[in-house]
């Protein structure tokens, strides 16, 4: 909750600016530009506007039915994202395993048929859902720019993050034990950069996308 004084000394700034000819939009993106947030900034001129109407401002009653279905596509792209770059790094593993062959596993490429086509299967079908979902994300973002604010959004986001970030560290935790033991392969070393690289990217781009977000409110 924002602070009493501070709220005051918006709001008479606001006024101030309004009464010299300021617009809304002008006075939101100078705001924005200096470090305000959204919430507080938009919270303002509600109690600007509910003062000169005399009208507290209508409750909208389809907020949680828009978070329901908001949490209902980000738990869909997640969930799909999870899929298809689980079954990519399996697959990846696969190959690994055919062109570094174990000796002592004695498992040929052809055993493992079905195992490919298995991931395939799940790449096959969860990526082109992610991809659709993420655009039918992005697009709205575009259209609501408060939903850079929803709560809904920053969990699921960083809840995705900490998983992601999780993996990471737990890879180089493992790549470093392997080789302070000795015990590095080169097929140990290229799965483990296999694990790094999907979930660095994975991580980083979902960090760009909370920034993005941010950043299209503040333009």
């Amino acid at each position: 909750m924002e602070p009493a004084g501070r709220s005051e000394n918006l709001d008479r700034f606001i006024a101030a600016a309004k009464d010299r000819g300021a617009s809304d939009e002008f006075l939101v993106s100078l705001l924005r530009e200096q470090g305000w947030p959204a919430k507080e900034i938009y919270a303002a001129f509600r109690r600007r506007y509910e003062s000169l109407t005399g009208f507290a401002l209508p409750a909208h009653g389809g907020n949680a039915g828009e978070a329901a279905r908001d949490a209902f596509f980000y738990l869909l792209v997640y969930s799909t994202l999870a899929t298809w770059a689980t079954a990519l790094g399996s697959l990846v593993f696969t190959f690994i395993d055919r062109w570094f062959p174990d000796t002592l596993a004695q498992r040929s490429f052809e055993n493992s048929r079905y195992a490919v086509s298995s991931e395939m299967a799940c790449i096959i079908v969860a990526f082109p859902v992610f991809l659709f979902v993420m655009r039918f994300i992005l697009r709205d973002v575009e259209r609501h720019p408060e939903k850079v604010e929803s709560g809904v959004r920053k969990w699921l986001t960083y809840i995705a993050l900490l998983i992601t970030a999780g993996v990471v560290i737990g890879d180089l935790i493992t790549f470093l034990a392997y080789f302070l033991r000795g015990e590095l392969t080169a097929r140990f070393i290229l799965k483990s950069l296999t694990v790094l690289i999907i979930a660095g990217s994975i991580f980083w781009y979902y960090l760009g996308f909370l920034k993005r977000g941010a950043e299209n409110v503040e333009a």
